[in-house]
């Protein structure tokens, strides 16, 4: 057999693929012949898309009176209370948030005489939290506006397509954690205190 040509053997195999070290992802579905530009393309998009709904958030809680994060808390009450009884906690996990922020918000809405709490039956350490009379018109006052908002953003989509969007989008929230626990360590271990 001639020297340096590959047997049977050695065809089978292949050489694992390298990542190029300029590419911002290597899952290989997200890579168009070689390329991350598309990939990255959707990624400024998605941020364009979440710093859009962040402000359409702001000016919906601000015509009302509220905070973003007060008018979060009144939008999850609203839509949790469909459900049954609704504490700290279950807000906390719909928005994503942490109980203690749920905590304040709520606060402030009790006194601004939105929502009132009361102690869970079950647990004397929880409360559970319910929409007044108030909060609720404020909510009849908006709903045909987030109709025509929620109409005119999901108009031409199919609801497979928001099943799909649903999942990842849950993904990305379920994730996201991790990935700022992953960017915070790369500060960490890369300020100038850290490489002495």
């Amino acid at each position: 057999m001639a020297k340096g040509r590959p047997t049977a053997k050695t065809k089978r195999r292949s050489a694992p693929k390298r990542v190029k070290s300029n590419l911002t992802v290597s899952l290989p579905q997200f890579l168009v012949d070689g390329s991350d530009l598309e990939f990255r393309k959707f990624v400024a998009d998605l941020f364009a898309a979440v710093a859009g709904m962040h402000s359409l958030r702001r000016a919906l809680a601000s015509s009302v009176g509220l905070s973003a994060a007060e008018y979060s808390v009144v939008l999850a009450t609203w839509h949790l209370q469909k459900k049954g009884t609704v504490g700290i906690s279950a807000i906390a996990k719909q928005l994503h948030v942490a109980a203690a922020n749920v905590t304040a918000a709520v606060g402030e809405l009790v006194e601004k005489g939105l929502l009132t709490k009361k102690p869970h039956p079950r647990d004397t350490r929880a409360v559970l939290v319910e929409l007044t009379d108030d909060g609720k018109s404020i909510l009849a006052q908006l709903t045909p506006l987030l109709r025509r908002i929620n109409d005119r953003l999901f108009s031409g989509n199919k609801p497979s397509d928001i099943a799909i969007l649903a999942r990842f989008v849950q993904h990305l929230a379920d994730e996201s954690t991790n990935s700022i626990r992953m960017a915070r360590a790369f500060a960490a271990e890369n300020t100038p205190s850290a490489k002495k």
